[in-house]
């Protein structure tokens, strides 16, 4: 039975090179035995076709970058800027010949504007096994790194996980949850791996590594200046990074209640672009209620959803005009109208 179901195999993944006697011993198996097996054989073969298409010969980079501008442009809502900047930085990085340094972007804005949710979309199109891909490692600050006291026994396990998933993998992807809250030694010991690297001690083999830093250090200047600049006439979608880079960078660098402004990592323009996060407005999250009735397979109307975007609160208390969860919670807020 066992080599029965081997020639069957063989001669729906390699049909052309099925001989005549295997095809005639596979054509002799029962329509019970074809039944049982095919649904095995299905699994199996498309099992062994997943590895036919691999990036650089590594089957766990997927690099689906079209499938990236699919999920920022349907799934991201209200974030114009980072939609753009993260899919041109990303996919212009990855394509490079030899990059000479790691791609570091870092992500600021309010709670619940998308900046984990973006970090997921980029884990899912570059990575086939998503976050459980071994060349993804994810940092929550507050959770890997909680105790000061225990500053040396964190910057030993992050460098070996760096080395060790760099070694792992040509391209790898890092995220640093609540950056702000690094602690300095651990900020500085992330600057050689984003410095640029002279050519003669580049690897033959490029690597490619990202470094995703996600803070809402900042969310208050961008809430400040979008605002400023709907009062004063202009589209959401008019707005342009210029607006915002500068009041962004100064708070980001003249923190006192962080050391991310002051560590080498922004002082020696180490990291490649500050990502802003804007503000999300009563439209932005009635889409959100939308996606989350569709996630969870649940019909709606539009009453309901402009019920549950009305349970958000909203500020500043002239305006009514954001959102101070962002999109947070809203999964939690459709069970009161379910039956």
């Amino acid at each position: 039975l066992s080599r029965r179901y081997r020639v069957l195999f063989s001669c729906q993944v390699w049909p052309d090179d099925c001989e005549e006697d295997g095809e005639a011993e596979a054509g002799r198996l029962g329509q019970r035995l074809v039944q049982l097996g095919q649904r095995s054989l299905d699994v199996l073969t498309k099992w062994y076709s997943s590895f036919q298409d691999c990036d650089g010969g590594d089957c766990r980079i997927h690099n689906d970058f079209s499938g990236l501008d699919s999920d920022l442009s349907v799934r991201l809502h209200g974030q114009h800027l980072a939609q753009e900047l993260i899919l041109r930085t990303v996919r212009g990085y990855l394509e490079m010949p030899q990059p000479d340094k790691a791609l570091a972007l870092s992500f600021h804005g309010w709670s619940g504007t998308g900046k984990n949710f973006v970090a997921r979309m980029l884990v899912e199109n570059l990575y086939r096994d998503g976050l459980k891909s071994d060349c993804v490692k994810m940092f929550i600050t507050m959770f890997h790194f909680p105790h000061p006291k225990y500053v040396d026994v964190y910057k030993e396990r992050l460098m070996d996980q760096i080395q060790g998933t760099q070694q792992r993998c040509h391209q790898s992807l890092f995220i640093f949850d609540e950056a702000e809250k690094l602690h300095p030694e651990l900020l500085e010991l992330l600057g050689p791996h984003l410095e640029r690297q002279a050519p003669e001690v580049r690897r033959t083999e490029s690597q490619r590594t990202i470094f995703l830093f996600l803070s809402n250090l900042g969310g208050n200047v961008i809430n400040e200046v979008v605002l400023n600049l709907l009062k004063a006439g202009w589209a959401r979608e008019e707005i342009t990074v210029e607006h915002l880079e500068p009041r962004l960078q100064a708070e980001i660098r003249e923190s006192t209640e962080s050391g991310f402004g002051h560590s080498r990592l922004v002082k020696e323009n180490l990291i490649d672009f500050f990502v802003p996060f804007l503000p999300l407005e009563y439209r932005h999250v009635r889409l959100c209620v939308r996606d989350a009735f569709l996630s969870q397979g649940l019909l709606y109307t539009e009453e309901v959803l402009d019920e549950v975007a009305k349970m958000m609160t909203y500020v500043p208390r002239e305006e009514q005009l954001f959102s101070s969860q962002g999109c947070k919670s809203i999964s939690q807020r459709i069970n009161y109208f379910l039956p």
